[in-house]
């Protein structure tokens, strides 16, 4: 995930009376300073205690429900608690084959009908939340395939319960207070997408990190972290590849119906610690810097179907010419680094090597299957009912998979309705422990 541009379509050919066409504008994502314009920074909505948020009425919850997709330990999910009581909306968290330690006495401070703690198997197959698994790349991050299972499972969950204003929030994010989030959401009101912006703390790749280090200014974008969306308008799903959350949403920046409704912190960390990161951000970072350059050089045209839209970027010659300057951006970068700070170069050099590894048919066959999928993805969403529980929306989909569990001795935390089983501590219980709330595929 990125929330920071660092540099965008050949413009469409226009024809006028008798004139030529004018030629494509070559690709130059990498020297856009900020992908600014492509955002909406409208008026922010006065929120208080008192006012209700946008056109809900005051006794509505300001939001439906926070989805916070997580694989660390449960005091993580602490602000995101203390987020969904005060804003009074449902929360659910979402887990790799199983809850961590410790996570009942934190969701404890919910009503039990208001939490929903969910694990996906890691190994588990779904049509909708692996539509995009089979998408052409030749080096898959875990990392990616999880958080974009997760994600979209928040977004079919979103989609079946009728939801029109849902927080896509990652455990560290912090500075996100009720009334900020009121000003937010009511922006969506107008908005399918309302982004919160990280600004003190770049959520940039590992490339982006050591650009900025080099004196490179770059612009907060958006996040995935901290992303208000309305999943009953949302045209997008989050494929398995880094910027999965740009790629989700790229079809409304185009048209021009992504705004900005604040700014949030996010926990720092250190990007250089494993030049593996860099190497599995590489595709990811390309592609979508040659997918924005087609928006920042279009006609903004918003009427035009997906696949002619993007049309450009189905043409090898496009991504002959974005690799080309990603390797030289990545020189650059190195050799300035060389002189100022070496610590991220071991980062670069895997950077560099993926880069070289890339081919334009790579690109060219994950945009086209991409489309294919956005196809898919919303014909098949288009035939969920709608249903009042997550419990619901789960068999809809044919996720809920009971599972057996031995009742705690202490007061159960159960899990919002989905299958009616509690969450306990681990250990306390014997080898047949409870696999607290588990979806599987099918």
């Amino acid at each position: 995930m990125n929330g920071t541009t660092e540099g965008t379509r050949p413009s469409d050919e226009k024809e006028s009376d008798g004139e030529d066409p004018e030629p494509p504008k070559p690709p130059d994502p990498f020297h856009v300073p900020s992908y600014r314009h492509l955002l909406q920074f409208p008026d922010m909505p006065t929120s208080t205690r008192t006012t209700p948020s946008g056109k809900r009425d005051i006794t509505v919850p300001i939001i439906d429900a926070i989805i916070v997709p997580t694989r660390r330990p449960a005091e993580q999910i602490t602000s995101a608690v203390e987020l969904a009581l005060r804003a009074r909306c449902q929360l659910v968290t979402l887990y790799t084959d199983s809850v961590p330690p410790g996570l009942a006495p934190i969701l404890a401070r919910l009503d039990p009908d208001m939490a929903t703690s969910l694990t996906l198997p890691s190994g588990g197959r779904h049509h909708l939340l692996d539509l995009a698994a089979d998408l052409p790349q030749t080096v898959v991050s875990s990392a990616a395939l999880d958080i974009s299972r997760k994600r979209n499972l928040g977004l079919i969950i979103g989609r079946a319960c009728g939801w029109t204003r849902m927080l896509f929030l990652d455990d560290d994010i912090r500075k996100l207070s009720v009334a900020k989030l009121s000003s937010a959401a009511a922006l969506l009101d107008k908005y399918p997408v309302v982004g919160l912006q990280v600004n003190k703390y770049p959520d940039a790749s590992v490339v982006g990190h050591a650009r900025r280090l080099t004196g490179r200014r770059q612009e907060p974008f958006i996040s995935g972290g901290s992303l208000l969306v309305n999943p009953q308008l949302l045209n997008g799903f989050f494929p398995p590849t880094y910027h999965e959350d740009w790629l989700c949403i790229v079809n409304h920046l185009r048209r021009g119906q992504v705004a900005i409704g604040g700014a949030v912190g996010q926990v720092p960390y250190r990007p250089f610690t494993t030049p593996e990161r860099a190497r599995l951000e590489e595709f990811g970072d390309i592609l979508l810097s040659g997918l924005l350059w087609v928006v920042h050089a279009g006609d903004g045209n918003s009427v035009i179907a997906d696949r002619e839209y993007w049309r450009e970027a189905k043409t090898s010659h496009f991504w002959e010419e974005i690799l080309s300057q990603r390797a030289a951006l990545l020189e650059s970068i190195a050799s300035r680094l060389g002189r100022l700070n070496p610590d991220p170069l071991p980062s670069l050099e895997a950077a560099q090597q993926r880069c070289r590894e890339l081919s334009p048919g790579e690109f060219v066959s994950f945009t086209d299957k991409w489309l294919a999928n956005l196809a898919i993805w919303g014909a098949r969403l288009s035939f969920l009912p709608e249903v009042e529980t997550v419990r619901r929306a789960l068999a809809e989909i044919g996720l809920a998979h009971p599972a057996r569990g031995q009742a705690p001795a202490r007061k159960p935390r159960w899990t919002g309705g989905f299958v009616g089983r509690p969450i306990t501590e681990p250990a306390p219980v014997p080898a047949a422990a409870v696999r607290e709330a588990c979806v599987s595929g099918s």
